[in-house]
């Protein structure tokens, strides 16, 4: 199993001597529960995303269709959850390549979103586990 792809993203970043890793975050049903009037993580979301965030080789991209008020309220909420994304809605780190155009697709090596089958109430957990299972949890 390759959960949420992140082993494959580790052994290509090993392989191919990427510098980061790039998550890609989906705001509503993902991220926080889907009611617009407050924002609420689910369970384990504010313990993975800090480590996301503590680690230097990896950047959050925050995945959202919300509008610009609700963006600046999801990004405001997790600041005080004690994490942050670093690029919201694309990734101006990686350009276009020989073999890859990013103008209309952002590159990510992994996608955390509820309409792609993510299971928020457990996954965010199970992305703790895969990291331990791993080794590459707190490292």
């Amino acid at each position: 199993m390759n959960a949420f792809n992140l082993e494959r993203a580790f052994k290509q970043k090993k392989e191919r001597k990427w510098n980061r890793i790039y998550v890609a975050i989906d705001a509503h049903g993902t991220l926080i529960k889907p009611y617009h009037s407050s924002i609420e993580f689910y369970p384990f979301v504010q313990e993975v995303m800090r480590w996301f965030n503590n680690r230097r080789d990896i950047l959050t991209i925050l995945w959202t269709s919300s509008f610009d008020n609700d963006i600046e309220n999801i990004i405001k909420e997790s600041r005080s959850a004690g994490f942050e994304f670093n690029y919201v809605n694309h990734n101006p780190t990686e350009t276009n390549t020989e073999k890859a155009c990013f103008e209309k697709k952002f590159y990510f090596n992994v996608l955390l979103d509820d309409k792609c089958g993510f299971e928020p109430e457990t996954d965010w957990e199970l992305i703790k586990l895969e990291l331990l299972r791993i080794g590459e949890w707190y490292k």
